[in-house]
């Protein structure tokens, strides 16, 4: 899921991690880092020319005069010089060898594969070990030759995102980044879409923004409608769908009687979509889809509202890779309603 958020779904086939499970999400990112890195140094790490300042005995570079005159006064036959070196210690590789570290000390990794992550940072010898922040990550710039590297500091964010330091800075203890909700929602999000671009042909992937189907009356300024943004526009030969995903812990809510339903607020931002896009002729039998990841629920029901098929669906991420490409391009299938 996170390979096609990320758009590196072709460099993730590349990666193999074995036969054997993964117990846990620290033990997976563990193993992906490892073999994205070991590949880093097959191929042989980024490397480009830094600025260096040191006291040599020969002339390189730029002489700093002030202060090779200050050696000289005190008899020593050296000259401070700046100049330009060819070096591996650059800044995405010194995350890498961090994130390396980081993971080997995770309280849940398992000890061999601690001892693969220790051993593979030993090898980055030419590389400062870094004290990791999260800031590290942004101030990364990568251009056309080094692009290979996106996928393996995206994992190294990830890690770092989902372990958090021990008192006494013992290690570091896991925290479960799938729960977040707010994160977890953009991730599911450019996850369904970025499958959809890739992997069907029937339509098109586009933005859409909706506009109110309404007319100002009265006014004091002070605001404006906002615009309807929606998460996934797909556009067929004959079929327009609008895909809004969610992310929750439950996608269906507790009624006061005690009996459940759909979550009602998902639906009235929905059913808003389509009907505001409605004032638009092509868009008049417009689909909608509210599809949330399983939790315990299997969903794949479908009403015709207005007009309008809508579909509430759920996608069980916790099965094998086949069924989940399975079952998302099942859903952009045509639903046989009666009109």
């Amino acid at each position: 899921m996170f390979c096609y958020a990320w758009k590196r779904f072709e460099e993730a086939r590349t990666i193999p991690l074995g036969s054997g499970e993964s117990p846990d999400l620290p033990n997976l990112l563990g193993r992906v880092l490892l073999h994205g890195t070991r590949m880093l140094l097959r191929r042989g790490l980024d490397r480009n020319y830094r600025d260096c300042k040191d006291e040599i005995g020969t002339v390189r570079g730029r002489i700093e005069l002030g202060a090779s005159l200050h050696l000289q006064a005190r008899s020593i036959r050296r000259l401070v010089c700046e100049f330009d070196e060819l070096s591996h210690d650059l800044l995405h590789n010194q995350i890498i060898k961090a994130s390396l570290r980081r993971l080997a000390r995770a309280r849940t990794i398992e000890p061999a594969l601690a001892l693969d992550l220790m051993h593979t940072a030993q090898r980055m010898s030419g590389v400062s070990d870094i004290w990791l922040e999260r800031s590290a990550f942004s101030r990364v710039q990568l251009h056309r030759n080094n692009a290979y590297y996106d996928l393996v500091l995206k994992i190294a964010e990830l890690a770092f995102d989902c372990l958090l330091p021990i008192d006494h800075g013992s290690g570091y203890a896991f925290h479960d980044v799938l729960r977040d909700e707010m994160k977890m929602a953009l991730v599911f999000q450019d996850f369904v879409r970025n499958f959809y671009l890739t992997e069907q042909s029937d339509f098109a992937v586009l933005p859409l923004t909706i506009q109110w189907d309404g007319e100002l009356v009265a006014t004091t300024g002070a605001g404006r409608l906002p615009n309807m943004i929606t998460d996934i526009y797909l556009k067929g030969e004959g079929r327009r769908l609008i895909i809004d995903t969610k992310y929750y812990a439950n996608a269906l809510q507790r009624s006061q009687y005690g009996s459940n339903s759909f979550q009602s607020g998902n639906l009235y931002q929905l059913f808003a979509y389509l009907k505001n896009a409605a004032s638009d002729p092509q868009f008049v039998r417009c689909e909608g889809m509210l599809l949330y990841p399983m939790n315990g629920t299997t969903l794949r029901e479908t009403y015709r509202i207005q007009g309008h098929p809508i579909t509430v669906a759920t996608i069980d991420l916790a099965q094998p890779w086949p069924a989940i490409a399975d079952d998302l391009l099942s859903l952009i299938k045509p639903v046989v309603t009666e009109p």
